[in-house]
């Protein structure tokens, strides 16, 4: 048998999901001030979908860590805390924000296309900039993830 060294232990696992956290409430923040006001272009949209989907992916593959949830309570000195719920809250909201994008971006021909067709290779043909009011679905969307955040 080999020496585990890739696998992540609660205590890194726990930091390192926090941190993610703290850091998306802060670029969510960012992203609702820059789109309340003035709008977006669609590059700076896509940054967004893809700063998010980096932060749903990084929340999967943590929450599977064996004993998280309990090294959470302890560290929380909360034996009441219900991490999981609240992760799972945080995560079905930042999840939601994802879902709105795919559906109400406006593109010509087709929804928000996938991550991997977000290269400068594709010759779908978009809008460039999206006002305050065309982004207001998404602030809302984004204020609700924020608010899972403390």
């Amino acid at each position: 048998m080999a020496f585990k060294a890739s696998n992540d232990v609660p205590a890194d696992a726990y930091r390192r999901v926090k941190g993610a956290a703290v850091q998306l409430k802060l670029n969510c923040q960012t992203f609702n001030t820059q789109l309340a006001a003035s709008g977006a272009t669609y590059p700076y949209l896509r940054d967004i979908y893809l700063t998010l989907t980096r932060a749903d992916n990084q929340f999967n593959a943590l929450k599977v860590t064996p004993g998280l949830a309990a090294y959470a309570k302890d560290q929380e000195n909360d034996q009441a805390y219900d991490v999981v719920a609240e992760f799972t809250t945080m995560q079905t909201a930042l999840q939601a924000v994802l879902s709105w994008m795919e559906t109400n971006v406006p593109v010509t021909n087709r929804n928000v296309p996938a991550v991997t067709d977000w290269g400068n290779e594709s010759t779908i043909q978009i809008a460039d900039t999206f006002t305050p009011a065309q982004t207001n679905g998404l602030q809302t969307v984004l204020s609700a993830l924020i608010a899972t955040i403390e």
